[in-house]
């Protein structure tokens, strides 16, 4: 998986991310989780405690299959872009 992203003032970054190591980042999730909740608002809390990390794990390893898939492509106003390909 790559992530693009380009500045309103024409920087561009690429930042590689292979679905190993984002698969291994959401096993380890529980430790990110636990930080968030001190930090999100009551509000936001809901979206968080309804996220399933393991359900998330397998539908990393289906992506495996469609290679060049773009997972999301916003642009902003000022010039902002993110790209997210797998």
């Amino acid at each position: 998986m790559k992530i693009y992203f380009k500045e309103g003032k024409g920087r561009r970054h690429m930042i590689p991310a292979p679905l190993w190591l984002v698969k291994a980042a959401l096993g380890m999730g529980g430790v990110g989780m636990s930080i968030a909740r001190k930090h999100v608002s009551e509000d936001q809390l809901i979206y968080l405690e309804n996220i399933d990390l393991r359900e998330l794990r397998k539908g990393f390893d289906i992506l495996r299959q469609y290679k060049g898939l773009i997972l999301l492509d916003v642009r902003t106003k000022d010039g902002t872009e993110v790209k997210i390909i797998v």
